[in-house]
């Protein structure tokens, strides 16, 4: 049954209404179709949720009930498609701690929706083979919250808000005498009943209670059979020990599909959601290969909606086949690098196969790390936002390479800019940092788009001039000293900065064939340029 597929399952009687209809037109719905939802569409498209708890909210901060639906609906919506199964359904469940999910077709047409109850009836049977009781998940469930009979409705609103549950016992002298659940709230508020009046006469009673050696299978059998999400647990005096929802029972899903969930530690998720890196984890279906979970890192990244999406949605198809492949090969990757849009990203994960005969074939855990200023940082000059040192030289040994294989000539040109030490000495370090951002922006916007540009250290600079022999690169770079010569720069206190530059030029392979003999060459041509009375172009 868990390979059964949602669009055969999945409910659309009452579960819908268009968003410029109200909130009590909500409400009367969401009361008539039991499943505490409603999904708002705009062109049979999903675009909002409301819940119960929202229905709370609302009267709890006495929000005018013939407002607009979608004014309020602020939930984003998780969405599978309809060939999803109902295990891959109830995993998704679990990852995102969501109640329901819904159903859409191929084009994000509102097919249906599904609930954890819907699918527990179809895993129900995995349950017969268990020994599970109710005492073994007592530790997940949360602490005894109560209200008194005597308490108002609007007290109620108040405990559910300030401690975010669905559902409040309500005691007399220790004793359980009634549970007052968000589906009740729903129910008043559909009836107008005011939040003024108690607890007492609106409480559901007699009570499902069960005792924590109960089998776990009897707590599915009664929610299904009844229709309710939540059962109070009472020890052996019937004193109230706590409540048991359809949430705390998912989450204890044992069978083949969820053998992997058993090993996955929900609550270390909480803890990826405080690391720095995108941490991300995809199903493999052996059809494609699915977004189930992100942190919040991932999600502010790349948004929700990579949720149930295939993972080359966001991520680059030729970089992710060679992942996928070298994943299933040797089930791990490490630091791969790949680029997307303006940014860098380093990646590294791994792959564990699930056991079981279900569609879902294993799950990579992928760990994603935003380089983009780590690669700024080691490639570009800090203050003039050029190539440094470092890279120029890594670029220079490769187009040297390339040249050699391709029989292609090219230029390197080594400038520096005349008497830069006076400009700092008589206008300050500060001003000098302004000339040499300057005359890099000019440089990098006079250049063509093939050359390369970088800061060699201090006021000198380099620049790579591929597929350009010598008497093109002269043109090149006296055409630029010119521009320079022409150029004022305004530095501190009003203040205009006069500049010009030398240059040396040589060409690969004439002035050599290894990048210490063109740095040579260069290097002695700039000093003849110097020699020459500078503001002049040696080649």
């Amino acid at each position: 049954m868990i390979n059964l597929l949602l669009k055969e399952i999945a409910e659309k009687k009452n579960l819908s209404i268009q968003g410029d209809a109200s909130l009590m037109d909500l409400i009367k719905l969401m009361n008539a179709n039991h499943k505490g939802v409603v999904i708002i569409l705009k062109n049979n498209q999903p675009t909002g949720i409301l819940t119960e708890k929202d229905v709370v909210r609302i009267l709890h901060e006495g929000i005018d009930l013939y407002e607009r639906a979608d004014k309020h609906s602020k939930k984003t919506v998780v969405s599978t498609q309809g060939d999803r199964t109902v295990g891959y359904a109830l995993n998704l469940t679990i990852d995102n701690k969501i109640r329901r999910v819904v159903v859409t077709d191929t084009n994000n047409n509102f097919i249906g929706l599904v609930t954890q109850q819907d699918l527990l009836k179809y895993v129900e049977e995995d349950f017969y083979r268990l020994t599970i009781k109710v005492k073994h998940i007592l530790k997940e469930s949360r602490k005894l919250i109560s209200v008194s009979p005597v308490d108002s409705l609007s007290t109620v609103l108040k405990v559910m808000i300030e401690n975010n549950i669905s559902a409040i016992a309500v005691l007399q002298d220790n004793i359980a005498v009634g549970i007052i659940t968000e589906k009740d709230i729903l129910q008043l508020a559909a009836d107008n009943i005011p939040i003024q009046n108690k607890v007492g006469a609106y409480m559901s009673n007699p009570l499902d209670t069960a005792h924590p050696d109960t089998p776990l299978v009897e707590i599915v059998e009664v929610m299904n059979l009844k229709n309710i999400r939540r059962v109070l647990i009472v020890d052996k005096n019937d004193l109230p020990l706590t409540i048991i929802t359809i949430r705390d029972v998912v989450k204890n899903l044992e069978g083949d599909y969820s053998k992997f969930l058993e090993r996955k530690l929900n609550n270390a998720k909480q803890i990826l959601n405080l690391l720095p890196e995108m941490m991300i984890e995809v199903v493999d279906t052996g059809k494609e290969q699915l977004v189930v979970w992100a942190n919040n890192k991932a999600i502010n990244m790349f948004g929700n909606n990579i949720i149930d999406k295939p993972v080359m949605n966001f991520l680059p198809k030729k970089n992710w086949d060679y992942i996928y492949i070298t994943l299933m090969t040797v089930n791990k990757i490490e630091n791969i690098k790949f680029k997307k849009g303006d940014r860098i990203y380093e990646l590294s994960g791994f792959f564990l196969k699930t056991d079981g005969g279900g569609a879902e074939k294993g799950r990579f855990q992928l760990i994603m790390r935003d380089i983009t200023e780590e690669i700024r940082m080691s490639t570009v000059d800090t203050l003039t936002n050029i190539y440094n040192k470092r890279f120029i030289n890594e670029f220079l040994i490769k187009e040297i390479e390339r040249s050699k294989r391709l029989d292609n000539r090219f230029s390197i040109v080594i400038c520096d800019m005349d008497d830069f030490k006076k400009i700092n000495d008589t206008l300050g370090h500060l001003s000098g940092d302004m000339v040499l951002k300057s005359f890099s922006e000019l440089i990098a916007q006079m250049i063509r788009s093939q050359d390369v540009v970088g800061r060699y250290g201090g006021d000198e600079f380099m620049l790579i001039l591929p597929e350009t022999d010598r008497e093109t690169a002269l043109h090149i770079i006296d055409r630029l000293r010119d521009n320079i010569e022409k150029m004022e720069v305004s530095v501190l206190k009003n203040k205009k900065a006069k500049i010009t530059a030398s240059f040396g030029i040589a060409t690969f392979p004439e002035d050599g064939t290894s990048s210490d003999d063109l740095l040579i060459a260069s290097d002695e041509r700039l000093y003849k340029a110097k020699s020459l009375g500078k503001n002049t172009v040696a080649n």
